[in-house]
C-alpha cells in the first residue's frame, strides 16, 4: 500500500510583469492578474512594495514573507501558506499546500500516514485558490513527503501510485524522464513539452496572447519523496532556491514558445513577399498597370515593417533565453554547494541536462530561424527598391510625354496666333475677289465657301496649317534631341 507522511504540494508560479514595449496600462493589467491569483487582504500590502524600479529579488509581503492559510476537505485538515516575490521584470508566487492530519486527530498532526491520494485534495485545493487562473510564463508543481520503511523501490512504487491520480495529469510512461538522488531523498521528474500552434491566422495582429498556455504544452511535474522528516526539513529550505531556478526555466521555455510563435508570423509574412517577387516578376513582361505596382508597394512596405519588427523581436527571444540560462546555470551552482551542507547526496544532472538542451537544440535553432529569415528582409528591401524605380521611371516617362505634347501644341498654337494676326495686314485681304485671286484663297472658293466666309476661312485654314507644321517640326526636333542624347 503507497502511503505518505506529511504530504505536501508546492505550486511555482510566474507571471510577466512589465515586458519589452509594453505601456502603463499593460503594466497595470499584468500586475492585476498576478494580484487577482492572491487573497484580497493581502493585496494592498504587495503593491506598496512593488515599485516602479526594476528590481532582482523582492519579497512583496516584506518581513512577514508569508500569508498562512487554513483549510479542510472532506477527509483532511489542510494547512498553506501564499509567498509571492517580485524577480526583475516578472513575479513570482510559491504556493504551499499540506495535510497536518485527518479530521478529528489533531494529535497525529505530521506523523500520520496518509493514502497518496491525498494529493487530490491538495491539488484540489490549491487549484481552488488560484480560482483556474493561469501563470503567463510558466508554472512547477512539485509533491513530496515521507515514506515509513524508506527503501528505493518503495519510493519508486509510491511516485508510480502518484501517476494514478487524475488530478496530478501524469503518465508514467509518457512524462518520466529521470531520477535522482536528492537531499537524502530520491528526486522524480516527470516533463513533457509540445509547441501548439494558434487557431487563428499567424498575421493577425488580434486577439493577442495572454499566457503561454496558449503556445505550448509545459508541464514539469517534481515527486521528491523522503527517508525522515528531519530529511525532507532540510530539502524545505531549498524551496526558495527552486523558486528562482524554475523562474529561469520557465522564462527559458516561455521565450522559446514566442521564438516558435514569431517563427510562424514570419513564414506566414515570407510566403506573401515572394507572391510579391511573383507578381512583379509578371508585371514587367507585360504592360506596365502603375496603380497596381504602388499597390504592391505599399503592401511590400507594410509587410517590411511588421517582418522587421517580428525578426527583431525573434532576436530578443535569443538574447532572453541566454540570460536566463546563465543565470539558471549559476543558481544551480549555488544549489549545489547548498546540498553539500546537508552530508547527504545529491545528483543534480538532470537539471544540468535541461541547460544543455537548450544550449544545444533550443539556441541553435532560433539562431539558424534568425539567420534564415533575415533573406526576407533583403529580398523586400529589392523588392521595393525595383518597384520604385519602375513606378519613377514609368511616371518620368508620363511626364515626358506631357511636357513634349504641351510643348508642340503651345508652338503650333503660336504659330497659328501669329498667321491669324499678319494674315490680314496683306493687300485685299478684306476684299473676297482679291482673296480669290490667290491659290488657297481659289481652292477653298472651288470647295464652296461662300464669298462672305471666305476671308475668314482663309485666315483659318492658313493658322491652322502652319500650327499643325510647326508641331511637326517642334516633334521632330524632340526627337532628334532625344535620340542624341542617348547616343
Amino acid at each position: 500500500m503507497s502511503e505518505i507522511i506529511y504530504p505536501t504540494l508546492d505550486l511555482f508560479l510566474y507571471d510577466l510583469r512589465d515586458g519589452l514595449g509594453e505601456n502603463a496600462g499593460e503594466i497595470a493589467d499584468n500586475k492585476d492578474r498576478f494580484l487577482q491569483k492572491l487573497p484580497a487582504r493581502i493585496r494592498s500590502a504587495i503593491e506598496q512594495r512593488d515599485a516602479a524600479v526594476e528590481a532582482e529579488y523582492v519579497e512583496l509581503l516584506g518581513n512577514r514573507g508569508r500569508e498562512q492559510f487554513n483549510s479542510s476537505s472532506q477527509n483532511y485538515t489542510l494547512k498553506g501558506y501564499y509567498y509571492p516575490v517580485r524577480l526583475g521584470d516578472s513575479y513570482g508566487l510559491l504556493l504551499d499546500c499540506s495535510v497536518e492530519h485527518s479530521l478529528g486527530h489533531p494529535d497525529r498532526s505530521q506523523t500520520e500516514a496518509f493514502l497518496v491520494s491525498c494529493f487530490a485534495d491538495l491539488k484540489a485545493e490549491l487549484d481552488r485558490r488560484l480560482a483556474d487562473s493561469k501563470s503567463t510564463i510558466g508554472q512547477v508543481w512539485m509533491v513530496s513527503g515521507q515514506i515509513p520503511n524508506f527503501t528505493p523501490d518503495r519510493a519508486e512504487s509510491v511516485a508510480q501510485a502518484c501517476c494514478q491520480i487524475p488530478e496530478l495529469e501524469l503518465d508514467w510512461d509518457r512524462d518520466f524522464r529521470s531520477k535522482s538522488q536528492f537531499a537524502g531523498g530520491i528526486l522524480f521528474e516527470f516533463w513533457r513539452y509540445r509547441f501548439n500552434s494558434p487557431d487563428r491566422s499567424s498575421n493577425s495582429e488580434s486577439n493577442p496572447i495572454c499566457n503561454i498556455h496558449q503556445l505550448q504544452d509545459n508541464y514539469l511535474v517534481l515527486i521528491a519523496l523522503y527517508p525522515n522528516s528531519e530529511t525532507a526539513r532540510k530539502a524545505s529550505e531549498i524551496n526558495f532556491d527552486w523558486l528562482r531556478l524554475f523562474a529561469y526555466r520557465s522564462k527559458i521555455l516561455w521565450a522559446y514558445g514566442q521564438s516558435q510563435y514569431l517563427r510562424q508570423k514570419l513564414k506566414y509574412r515570407f510566403v506573401l513577399i515572394q507572391q510579391y517577387l511573383k507578381d512583379f516578376d509578371r508585371a514587367k513582361t507585360r504592360n506596365l498597370n502603375l496603380k497596381q505596382l504602388r499597390k504592391t508597394l505599399v503592401d511590400a512596405q507594410n509587410t517590411l515593417a511588421n517582418y522587421s519588427i517580428d525578426l527583431n523581436y525573434l532576436n530578443t527571444q535569443k538574447r532572453t533565453i541566454e540570460v536566463n540560462l546563465l543565470n539558471y546555470g549559476r543558481r544551480l551552482k549555488r544549489m549545489k554547494q547548498r546540498l553539500t551542507e546537508f552530508q547527504a547526496v545529491s545528483d543534480m544532472e538532470f537539471l544540468k541536462k535541461f541547460s544543455d538542451n537548450v544550449e544545444a537544440r533550443y539556441l541553435v535553432q532560433i539562431e539558424r530561424d534568425y539567420e534564415s529569415f533575415s533573406l526576407g528582409v533583403t529580398l523586400l528591401g529589392e523588392l521595393i527598391n525595383s518597384i520604385r524605380g519602375v513606378t519613377e521611371i514609368d511616371q518620368s516617362e508620363r511626364d515626358r510625354n506631357f511636357q513634349n505634347t504641351v510643348a508642340i501644341l503651345g508652338v503650333g498654337l503660336a504659330a497659328g496666333s501669329i498667321v491669324a494676326s499678319i494674315a490680314t495686314q496683306f493687300p485685299g485681304a478684306s476684299d473676297p475677289k482679291e482673296a480669290a485671286k490667290y491659290p488657297l484663297g481659289s481652292t477653298l472658293s472651288q470647295l464652296g465657301i461662300p464669298d462672305p466666309w471666305l476671308v475668314p476661312a482663309i485666315s483659318t485654314t492658313a493658322s491652322l496649317g502652319i500650327g499643325i507644321m510647326a508641331g511637326l517640326l517642334t516633334a521632330l526636333v524632340i526627337k532628334l534631341s532625344w535620340f542624341f542624347r542617348k547616343d
